[in-house]
């Protein structure tokens, strides 16, 4: 995406909630730090971002240099050796708000782009507890993303952003329930008569979570088909489905366990993976995925950290995969980083990966990250 047209959006973003100018808005008093109000309006507005520059040295071949995807480690024997410079994760993002009338409307970008362009992350109008746009699926857990200094997370986890209608609604002050219909993006492996996927219908996503002074517990699942189309006239559509349990648990000053489970068929398609794939007949059914992820950052002092974090992911090949199909992935990251300021550090991490097929041919993967950010968040 052109700078200029984030700019055009951002433009766009901010009108759609100013008030004309024969409305005379009072003076907001008392803005939060690093908001400011737009003249003659109801509306406050704050901006910023960050510049992140890693210095990645991969030990091991990996087709993935930007970030740490475990299922990119080859399989074949392949050795190779490389170091170089990213800065994609480098963001912007504005925030608008009308807070009298509960509205919101938010953007964030990075250059994860084509050719290092700026790209939508995050782009949603929020009135209350309804939101319309595209955020975190309703399905993750948001609040436990795991601090790794890589771009990428954990292989077998949930993470993916959405277009989306969502609903929101508080049961009391530390209790809440949300309901979502979700772009679907399921896709698999395709018969061999000719044909094509479709995604017919959007995902029914549904979560609980309780938030205590201890931490916070979540439960969610999703609801979704995917369609195989075949050029003869005929089609096949598969339901899948899947749950998570995830949660953070507090303790001393500032640490933290985070943990996840995730299990269903089809719930691949929450990480990129495939979601169907063909039986020992040739006809498609859903592919059974297991995520676990496991870490536990701890504050050596105010302003150095630690995160430790494991992730295991396991799935149910069908007899009609190629041998070469992922079968299971291990993840494991170690870092230490020190903040200069909130927002702003530097850190180094250590990552590994193992990747093994359903032939048991397997890779392992060694990376070292060397990490500098400077946020200008207001």
């Amino acid at each position: 995406m052109k700078i200029n047209t984030l700019f055009l959006i951002i433009c766009l973003l901010a009108g759609t909630t100013i008030f004309s100018q024969e409305e005379q808005a009072p003076q907001i008093s008392e803005l939060p730090a690093g908001w400011w109000q737009i003249p003659k309006t109801p509306v406050i507005f704050t901006f910023g971002g960050y510049v992140k520059t890693d210095l990645i040295h991969d030990f091991d071949a990996i087709d993935s240099p930007d970030f740490f995807d475990v299922s990119k480690i080859p399989t074949d024997g392949s050795k190779g050796e490389s170091t170089h410079f990213n800065v994609k994760e480098t963001r912007l993002k504005l925030d608008v708000k009308y807070p009298e009338r509960g509205l919101r409307a938010y953007i964030e970008g990075d250059f994860y782009g084509s050719g290092s362009s700026l790209r939508i992350r995050h782009a949603y109008v929020e009135y209350k507890g309804l939101l319309a746009g595209q955020t975190w699926s309703n399905f993750m857990d948001e609040n436990i993303i795991p601090a790794t200094l890589d771009f990428e997370k954990p292989a077998a986890y949930a993470f993916a952003r959405q277009g989306m209608l969502r609903y929101k609604h508080a049961i009391s002050d530390d209790m809440y329930f949300g309901v979502a219909l979700e772009e679907s993006k399921a896709t698999g492996q395709a018969p061999v008569q000719a044909g094509k996927f479709e995604n017919p219908l959007p995902d029914l996503t549904g979560r609980f979570r309780v938030t205590k002074n201890w931490g916070h517990i979540q439960i969610s699942g999703f609801l979704a088909s995917i369609r195989y189309r075949y050029d003869a006239g005929n089609k096949d559509d598969i339901t899948l489905y899947g749950g998570n349990l995830s949660g953070q648990f507090n303790f001393l000053k500032k640490d933290k366990i985070i943990y996840q489970v995730v299990y269903g068929p089809g719930i691949g398609r929450y990480r990129g993976g495939q979601s169907v794939a063909l039986d020992q007949n040739g006809n498609l059914e859903p592919l059974t995925d297991l995520g676990l992820t496991f870490g536990i950052e701890h504050f050596w002092t105010d302003k150095l950290s630690s995160l430790l974090v494991y992730n295991y992911g396991k799935v149910e090949n069908t007899a009609g995969q190629p041998t070469s199909a992922l079968e299971s992935t291990d993840y494991f990251a170690a870092n230490l980083i020190y903040y200069v300021m909130n927002g702003t550090f530097i850190g180094v991490e250590y990552l590994r990966g193992n990747r093994e097929d359903y032939n048991g041919a397997d890779g392992t993967a060694n990376r070292l990250q060397l990490s500098v950010r400077y946020s200008f968040n207001m």
